[in-house]
């Protein structure tokens, strides 16, 4: 055995330009794909903190689901790739394989000499590419460091990550490698030499009107190279990570700022006094602990009526909204309910304690459009809750009850809001002014018709001439989707690598497409063809390759990004998707001229090559 690697080894050698190309690109896919699932682990990690410490449980979950889903997509990337590259390059030697059985040798032979060829460009480039993804992680890590200072990464490498990768990738590359070298040494000489036999070619293409060269390339790539599905796979992979991280990040970051404008509203005004006031804005402001042991109703805090008249009047305020806002002692209530699989009634709930924002709304006649998870409000005794009062006081919140101030209300629902990092509740106004044994609000939301300097004035002037304080929102809002824009910005670089994997995909079937037609790329030389003329032949076939792979791949980021990352999905404006997909289609052709480029300088540098791989 030791005789056959020193001798696959060998005949490795004797190709080097082909081998180093074939190294070089598989070892790219490792280091990019370990750096692209190891920094979206770490990122998971971070935004696990940001939200559970410094914003709300609420908010992680759009965060963790969307880098799970980048996650799952890298992985399936990094696979598909990398077998499909050591598939492509042993397809590559099925002339070879013919040669050498035309001569006599034996099957087994072949076989294990090609096998262990395989082998030796799995292992050196899975060492390698592990060496360089390792460097890329930590530079990340450098660059992440910078960019989030508040927290402090551990020196852990994580070995076991890296460790599991490796053997995956040797264990699919092995067995892609395996099959085409199966089929191969099991068909007739005859058949492995000729390079026509089986194909099929495309008469017309959807991008032959744009000259001769699309024309060729047209017919190139309907002449189906083994292996080369697999290669659209991944391209198709790349193209579809790099669009949910363009695309899908956009529309999730979109529709988490939307949630908390739909939360606060916009162009509002509050009114009442300093205390309530700045607990409010207080609860609204992502990276402030929840508040506990806060008392906000009483005589000296309510709204009187006239104020309320007198702004309802206004020319310039759109609406007037009641509230009543207090911090207070939660329980969770427990629930019975029928367990089908056991045939036995089962109690739900642990008895826990807290303490939780409480707002008392007018359902009817509110300014807030929150999205939820349950029922909407139908009856007074009920109540929708924060997703951190959810997670952690409840056990399951849709079937329990929320118990306070002596009451039992009913959770219909679990709202998307910011409030008190999600340590709150919603429920009737005037069931909560029967509570608090109260009759009047303690603070006033007043949305203007239009935001001015002028309008907020007046309206501040009003408030105290009744000894209350006004305050606009906006500046709370537009600091809370700051810091979710912030967030998101970490996730850049993985788009960069995406697009980077597609451009060694894209590279490597077009050495291995070019190769493969070396005599057609020759005799078109030898018959008067312009450098330039095959140059624009490549880049054609790079780019039907890419589109073919590419436009269903956005398609399908979109679609996810709608449907699947997030609910109520939201996009900036009329123009995004179009825009985005016209710029991810620029980016593809940009993609496809750089991996183009480097196949044509090869080519035009080696055309006294002769087409064999045995010889030098």
């Amino acid at each position: 055995m030791n005789d056959r690697q020193d001798y696959a080894s060998t005949d490795l050698r004797r190709r080097p330009f082909k081998t180093a190309i074939m190294l070089a690109g598989m070892t790219i896919v490792v280091a990019f794909t370990n750096f692209l699932f190891l920094f979206a682990n770490t990122l998971l990690d971070v935004t696990f903190y940001l939200t559970s410490v410094n914003f709300m449980d609420t908010l992680s979950i759009f965060f963790e689901t969307f880098i799970w889903a980048i996650l799952l997509l890298v992985l399936v990337l990094g696979v598909v790739i990398f077998s499909s590259m050591i598939s492509l390059e042993m397809v590559s030697r099925r002339k070879d394989i013919g040669l050498m059985k035309a001569i006599g040798t034996l099957v087994d032979t072949v076989f294990d000499h090609f096998m262990a060829q395989s082998v030796i460009l799995l292992v050196t480039s899975i060492v390698l590419g592990s060496s360089l993804g390792a460097l890329l992680y930590f530079l990340g890590m450098l660059w992440l460091s910078s960019v989030v200072p508040s927290i402090q990464f551990a020196p852990v490498f994580p070995i076991f990550p890296v460790i599991f990768l490796a053997v995956l990738y040797l264990f699919v590359g092995y067995f892609a490698a395996q099959k085409p070298i199966y089929d191969a040494v099991h068909e007739v000489p005859i058949s492995t030499l000729n390079p026509v036999l089986g194909t099929r070619v495309r008469r017309v293409g959807y991008l032959d009107s744009f000259g001769l060269s699309f024309r060729l390339a047209t017919k190139a790539t309907g002449r189906r190279l083994r292996g080369s599905r697999r290669t659209l796979l991944s391209l198709f992979l790349s193209i579809t990570l790099a669009s949910v991280l363009w695309i899908g990040g956009g529309i999730v970051q979109t529709t988490t700022s939307s949630y908390i404008t739909r939360s606060v509203g916009t162009n509002i005004v509050a009114i009442g006094t300093p205390d309530v006031l700045i607990s409010y804005r207080t609860s609204y402001t992502l990276g402030n602990a929840p508040v506990e042991n806060v008392t906000l109703i009483n005589s000296t805090t309510l709204v009187p009526d006239g104020l309320l008249n007198e702004l309802r009047g206004l020319p310039i305020v759109h609406h007037v909204e009641e509230r009543l806002v207090e911090y207070s002692m939660i329980h969770e209530g427990p629930a019975i309910v029928w367990n089908p699989t056991l045939e036995q009634w089962e109690r739900i709930g642990q008895d826990r304690d807290g303490f939780a924002l409480v707002m008392g709304i007018d359902w009817e006649h509110t300014i807030s459009d929150w999205y939820y998870e349950g029922d909407p409000i139908n009856e007074t005794n009920q109540a929708w809750i924060g997703g951190r009062l959810a997670t952690s006081t409840f056990e399951d919140p849709l079937v329990q009850t929320l118990q306070l101030q002596g009451a039992s209300l009913a959770i219909r629902g679990i709202a998307f809001d910011v409030a008190n990092n999600g340590m709150m509740a919603l429920m009737d106004l005037q069931m909560m002014e029967t509570l608090w044994e109260v009759s009047q609000p303690n603070l006033l939301l007043v949305q203007l018709s239009y935001s001015s300097t002028d309008s907020v004035k007046q309206i501040v002037q009003i408030a105290q001439q009744y000894g209350l304080d006004a305050q606009p929102l906006q500046d709370v809002l537009d600091t809370d989707i700051q810091a979710i824009n912030s967030l998101w910005q970490l996730l850049q670089p993985l788009s960069i690598m995406a697009l980077l994997s597609a451009f060694v995909a894209l590279t490597n079937y077009l050495l291995v497409s070019v190769f493969s037609r070396f005599r057609d790329y020759v005799i078109m030389r030898s018959i008067g063809a312009k450098p330039s003329f095959l140059a624009k032949t490549i880049i054609a076939e790079g780019v039907q390759t890419s589109f073919t792979a590419g436009i269903p791949g956005m398609l399908t980021a979109i679609l996810l990004s709608l449907y699947a990352l997030v609910p109520e999905a939201a996009v900036p404006s009329l123009l995004y998707l179009p825009l985005s997909i016209i710029l991810m289609i620029g980016a593809l052709v940009v993609v496809t001229v750089l991996a183009a480029l480097p196949v044509y300088l090869v080519f035009s540098s080696r055309m006294e090559f002769r087409v064999s791989e045995f010889q030098v």
